[in-house]
């Protein structure tokens, strides 16, 4: 995973406008929103709760970035994260390598559920395999490396 930020030079930018995945194939994510802190971050919970949406993953921190997450899946499936408390970087930072890997994840909270991992009925997890066994098959970055890192996600 890469967080990709503006280069505002010596003015702080958040750490992610932007980030991508290396994954078998090609998808939109998630969108994540910013919120002011905690409290917001709660009561747009409870909000969503009572739409239908369903917490996918959080409450809780990410080390990368730092900040406090609250995943959310809407009835359609669509998922989206609101976070407050994130990290702001100026140019002078520089990354600190590959941390995406469980347990980096998060520092505190509930461990990555199911749901957000994209792991469901056998039959769904059945077409994920289909779709990265497929995906080896291409010269393409996606190889037995990766494989193996989102298994260890999946299985974190």
């Amino acid at each position: 995973m890469s967080f990709i930020r503006c280069d505002r030079g010596s003015v702080t930018a958040d750490h992610q406008p932007l980030a991508m995945a290396l994954g078998p194939v090609k998808r939109y994510m998630h969108s994540a929103y910013e919120v002011a802190d905690l409290d917001a971050l709660a009561a747009g919970g409870e909000y969503l709760r009572e739409q239908g949406y369903f917490r996918s993953w959080g409450i809780g921190r990410h080390i990368e970035g730092s900040q406090i997450f609250d995943y959310w899946r809407d009835p359609d499936g669509f998922l989206v994260e609101h976070y407050a408390d994130g990290d702001m970087f100026d140019n002078t930072w520089s990354p600190v390598g590959p941390r995406c890997m469980p347990p980096a994840l998060y520092q505190w909270g509930p461990a990555p559920s199911k749901d957000f991992l994209g792991l469901g009925s056998p039959r769904e997890v059945a077409k994920r395999l289909a779709v990265m066994t497929d995906a080896l098959r291409h010269d393409n970055e996606f190889d037995l490396s990766a494989l193996r890192g989102l298994f260890a996600v999946a299985n974190s």
